[in-house]
Protein backbone atom coordinates (compact mmCIF):
# COMPACT_ATOMS: atom_id res chain seq x y z
CA UNK A 1 0.00 0.00 0.00
CA UNK A 2 1.28 3.41 -0.89
CA UNK A 3 1.25 6.44 1.15
CA UNK A 4 -1.30 8.21 -1.03
CA UNK A 5 -3.73 5.13 -0.37
CA UNK A 6 -3.42 5.14 3.23
CA UNK A 7 -4.20 8.88 3.30
CA UNK A 8 -7.27 8.88 1.07
CA UNK A 9 -8.81 5.95 3.59
CA UNK A 10 -8.04 8.28 6.24
CA UNK A 11 -9.02 11.53 4.70
CA UNK A 12 -11.83 13.02 6.77
CA UNK A 13 -10.47 11.36 9.86
CA UNK A 14 -7.11 13.48 8.73
CA UNK A 15 -8.75 16.58 8.19
CA UNK A 16 -10.46 16.78 11.46
CA UNK A 17 -7.47 16.21 13.38
CA UNK A 18 -6.04 18.53 11.36
CA UNK A 19 -8.57 21.26 11.70
CA UNK A 20 -8.62 20.95 15.43
CA UNK A 21 -4.89 21.35 15.56
CA UNK A 22 -3.98 17.41 16.52
CA UNK A 23 -0.52 16.46 16.44
CA UNK A 24 -0.69 12.73 15.00
CA UNK A 25 2.45 12.05 17.55
CA UNK A 26 0.16 12.26 20.50
CA UNK A 27 -0.62 8.70 19.41
CA UNK A 28 2.77 7.65 21.01
CA UNK A 29 1.13 8.90 24.08
CA UNK A 30 -2.08 7.36 23.89
CA UNK A 31 -1.15 4.18 26.45
CA UNK A 32 0.27 6.62 29.24
CA UNK A 33 -3.25 8.17 29.12
CA UNK A 34 -5.32 5.05 29.66
CA UNK A 35 -2.74 4.18 32.14
CA UNK A 36 -3.46 7.76 33.98
CA UNK A 37 -7.31 7.47 33.95
CA UNK A 38 -7.30 3.97 35.13
CA UNK A 39 -5.27 5.25 38.16
CA UNK A 40 -7.57 8.06 38.63
CA UNK A 41 -10.56 5.16 38.81
CA UNK A 42 -8.96 3.10 40.84
CA UNK A 43 -8.48 6.09 43.37
CA UNK A 44 -4.97 7.23 42.99
CA UNK A 45 -4.05 10.82 44.11
CA UNK A 46 -2.63 13.05 40.92
CA UNK A 47 0.68 13.17 42.34
CA UNK A 48 1.34 9.32 43.05
CA UNK A 49 -0.29 9.08 39.35
CA UNK A 50 2.30 11.14 38.00
CA UNK A 51 5.60 10.32 39.38
CA UNK A 52 4.82 6.69 38.76
CA UNK A 53 3.95 7.21 35.06
CA UNK A 54 6.84 9.45 34.86
CA UNK A 55 8.95 6.55 35.92
CA UNK A 56 6.96 4.05 33.49
CA UNK A 57 7.22 5.95 30.47
CA UNK A 58 10.04 8.13 31.08
CA UNK A 59 8.50 11.59 31.15
CA UNK A 60 8.77 14.31 33.22
CA UNK A 61 5.54 15.75 34.92
CA UNK A 62 4.88 18.47 32.46
CA UNK A 63 4.64 16.33 29.88
CA UNK A 64 1.91 14.22 31.66
CA UNK A 65 -0.11 17.42 32.44
CA UNK A 66 0.28 18.76 28.72
CA UNK A 67 -0.63 15.05 27.63
CA UNK A 68 -3.75 14.95 29.71
CA UNK A 69 -4.75 18.39 28.86
CA UNK A 70 -4.86 17.73 24.93
CA UNK A 71 -6.37 14.13 25.40
CA UNK A 72 -9.29 15.85 26.78
CA UNK A 73 -9.46 19.32 24.58
CA UNK A 74 -13.20 18.96 22.66
CA UNK A 75 -13.13 18.31 18.94
CA UNK A 76 -14.88 20.86 16.49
Amino acid sequence: MKQYDVLKVAESVLRMLSKNGVDVKDVEHLAMYEDLKRLEREGHKKTYIVHYLGEQYKAPPATIYRVEKRMEREMK
